[in-house]
């Protein structure tokens, strides 16, 4: 592992996501996926020239939750 960043190997395990995807003839990439997942439960990341989702060790390791997305308001007649 790099002291900087997630290897491939290491961004799969945290991930789940090892291949890429075909449902109802829409193709999805293994990192496409692995980006999507990481912007569901809040982890930073870019994506580099390749199309790859990178992570800093550090935003693992930070120990930080992610929080859960804030609703908007409903008035309390519609939520009864």
């Amino acid at each position: 592992m790099n002291a900087l960043f997630l290897d491939d190997e290491s961004l799969d395990r945290l991930t789940g996501i090892r291949r890429g995807s075909t449902s109802a003839g829409v193709k999805q990439t293994k990192y496409e996926m692995q980006a999507a997942f990481l912007r569901e439960i809040g982890i930073p990341f870019i994506v580099n020239a390749r199309g790859r989702p990178v992570v800093l060790l550090s935003a693992v390791e930070s120990g930080r939750t992610a929080e859960a997305p804030k609703r908007g308001w409903k008035p309390a007649v519609i939520g009864a």
